[in-house]
């Protein structure tokens, strides 16, 4: 296992013995330091690292933010990898993010007889390359990762969904891991392997093993379509819960299965909750018109939408219905999807529906006049459209007029101490404006309730480069790349043609611009997406993943298509916080949950921190990062951990440009520098 160098500070004495100019020091710090880790004074003192100041250089369109492509790919050793999903973590506790990578091939167990480049399921470790550097290596045998409760020689099991978190509170990630079964597989397809959800329990060296079964790991007579899963600590016990979305049982049905919340034991048991957290919906059809219903959800994601202290739950919904925003009220939930305008937006007007047009054209007098009639020849027999015949007191009912959402990613986008919204949808130009497309919602939740507005995507400037296609958006993200302090957007794109990754860079005015050729990502079909600073060089980096579905498969043919686009923005001061919490009694030990606000140059930045989101898992880890453009002081951090008590704990004069780590209740600062 590689080894750390940790310093630890009082921060209370930094406050009077540092300058800017880093002089002074303190008497070295009495700590308990982990087995794997080393004390080093650093150059700024017996317990201070030295003041480091990057020239604060703003990102510039004529030197690309991103390094990437075949040759990158192969250095890090992805080059025979293929993949469609992604997660990311620190699996074996060396301090650098690891990789699960798989395809979502269809009811297909992984054939450990084949070459890992033909795995459907791969656990890739961040290794030391060879002359320098860092490269992935293939670990997914010995990870045992995909491990059997019941084993069978020679397979790995089914896996479509990830998500990651310390269940145990031992100091490591453990994970879940859930399927999309298909129980009456069509033909040509892999029988139902009768996987499930699965908890596994790391023992702190990037080996697993199968966890107890209770109630989050159904049986094969069960079959939950899982897409999206976050833990998150619902009650603030210090135990980590999971809550988990499902799709519809059968594809295209308006009514979903009901999503689950499980209350953990600590041990890697989960009890059920889902009715006492009043997240129970319902499955009739007058539920849909009330918006009551269960919805076919796709992406899940948690963050704490109206700034109380409690991660509230957000669920992308399939098939224009309603997304679900259900804010946390302590031990139950409160449902605010419609009302706080994360539903949908607010056009219901069907009017410019190419299928409803030939619907009216072909029945006169039974819509307003005001409908425009379709071009000739655009509509079928029967007054038939593109999406077939339209349904009329359904087709045109307000739970069918919003969008098709597949990941909403969470973030302080405009640096005002709320979480705001970007979602993921796909939409196609014959159903018209009514079909949602993916925007930002601005937070403006009050006492009242949970409010967001949206400004709509010409006055953000968050518009995709193409015109008059199917747009798909499925796997989205809000991180800093360039490090100047505001927030950017990831919008991956989906299997349509035309559709690749658009990166929007946030300008000083809060516009965004799209700049992915400009920065150095040009990518065609990226479905799955983990960010991470792989390297440990104070920036953010991307893995992209691809779907080879539709025309992608040509468009990827014979190369590998997991890609790494390795930042190079090495201009701008930025700071990683990791947290410890104190388990049970406290906050739980990842910190899940616990917001961060970073001031530096009068500027305070707030994130969350939030593992996995969206569809199947969009992979993050367990960091909070901060780009600080040109400030190279900090002025101040603070904490609320995710405890009963909402505990905050403040850190002043933080040297910047470092990793550090706070442990709950300890009011130290340890800075981390990995090994190379």
């Amino acid at each position: 296992m590689a080894m750390t160098r940790v310093r630890w500070v009082l921060p209370g004495l930094l406050g009077g013995l540092l300058s800017c100019s880093g002089g002074g020091s303190s008497s070295p710090v009495d700590a308990t330091v982990a087995a794997d880790a080393t004390l080093d004074a650093g150059a700024g003192g017996d317990d201070v690292p030295a003041r480091v100041c990057r020239s604060g250089r703003a990102f510039s369109s004529e030197t690309p933010s991103f390094r990437g492509g075949a040759e990158t790919a192969a250095a890090w050793g992805l080059g025979e990898v293929v993949g469609k999903r992604l997660a990311t973590g620190d699996l074996d506790n060396d301090g650098y993010p690891d990789l699960i990578v798989w395809t979502d091939a269809v009811n297909a167990r992984t054939d450990f007889s084949l070459s890992p480049a033909q795995y459907n399921t791969r656990v890739l470790l961040n290794r030391p390359r060879e002359g320098g550097g860092r490269r992935f290596v293939e670990a997914t045998q010995m990870s045992q990762f995909l491990s059997l409760r019941t084993p069978v020689e020679g397979r790995g099991r089914f896996v479509t969904t990830v998500a990651f978190a310390d269940i145990d509170n031992d100091g490591d990630l453990d994970a879940y891991t859930g399927t999309i079964p298909t129980v009456m597989p069509a033909a040509g397809q892999s029988p139902d392997p009768g996987d499930r959800g699965t908890i596994l329990l790391n023992n702190g060296q990037g080996v697993f093993s199968v966890g107890p079964e209770s109630d989050a790991t159904p049986g094969p007579g069960d079959a939950p379509q899982t897409i999206g899963a976050v833990f998150l600590d619902h009650n603030a016990d210090g135990q980590i819960d999971l809550f988990v979305g499902y799709h519809a049982a059968t594809f295209g049905l308006p009514i979903g299965q009901q999503s689950q919340l499980f209350a953990g034991a600590g041990d890697g048991r989960f009890t059920e909750v889902t009715a006492e957290a009043n997240l129970l919906l319902e499955r009739s059809n007058a539920s849909l018109n009330e918006v009551t219903n269960n919805r076919p959800l796709y992406g899940i994601s948690a963050c704490d939408v109206n700034g109380d202290g409690r991660l509230d739950l957000i669920g992308a919904a399939y098939g224009r219905q309603f997304n679900l925003l259900m804010t946390s009220e302590g031990s139950a939930f409160r449902d605010e999807s419609a009302e706080s305008g994360v539903g949908g937006d607010e056009n219901r007007n069907p009017a410019d529906n190419l299928t409803y047009q030939c619907y009216c054209a072909a029945n006169p007098g039974r819509c307003p006049s005001t409908v425009p009639a379709p071009r000739t020849g655009q509509c079928g027999a029967n007054g038939a459209g593109p999406r077939g015949t339209w349904r009329a007191g359904i087709d045109d009912a307000p739970w069918r007029l919003n969008g098709n959402t597949f990941s909403i990613a969470c973030g302080d986008v405009d640096n005002d101490g709320d979480i705001d919204l970007y979602t993921g949808e796909i939409a196609h130009p014959d159903v018209g404006l009514n079909s949602d497309k993916a925007e930002l919602l601005v937070n403006e939740s009050d006492a009242s309730g949970a409010h967001f507005r949206r400004p709509g995507r010409s006055a953000t400037g968050l518009v995709p480069p193409v015109s008059n296609t199917d747009e798909g958006i499925l796997s989205n993200a809000m991180f800093d790349f360039d490090n100047d302090g505001r927030l950017d957007v990831w919008a991956g794109g989906s299997d349509y043609p035309r559709m690749r990754g658009w990166l929007f860079h946030q300008n000083e005015d809060g516009r965004f611009s799209e700049v992915s050729a400009a920065a150095g990502i040009v990518h065609a079909c990226p479905v799955g997406t983990a960010i991470a600073d792989f390297d440990r060089d104070g920036d953010l980096d991307v893995v992209l993943a691809t779907s080879l579905m539709r025309t992608c498969s040509a468009e990827w043919m014979g190369r590998s298509s997991v890609r790494i686009y390795e930042n190079l923005s090495e201009e701008q001061n930025w700071l990683q916080v990791r947290l410890v919490g104190r388990g049970a009694g406290g906050a739980n030990r990842a910190g899940l949950g616990a917001r961060v606000r970073v001031t530096a140059g009068g500027v305070t930045q707030t994130r969350e921190i939030q593992g996995n989101w969206g569809i199947a898992g969009v992979g993050a880890e367990l960091v909070a990062h901060f780009g600080l453009g040109s400030h190279c002081d900090i002025e101040q951090v603070e904490v609320r951990w995710p405890d009963a008590q909402g505990t905050v704990e403040t850190f002043r004069a933080v040297r910047a440009n470092h990793e550090i780590e706070l442990r709950q209740g300890e009011r130290q600062v340890r800075y981390v520098t990995p090994r190379p």
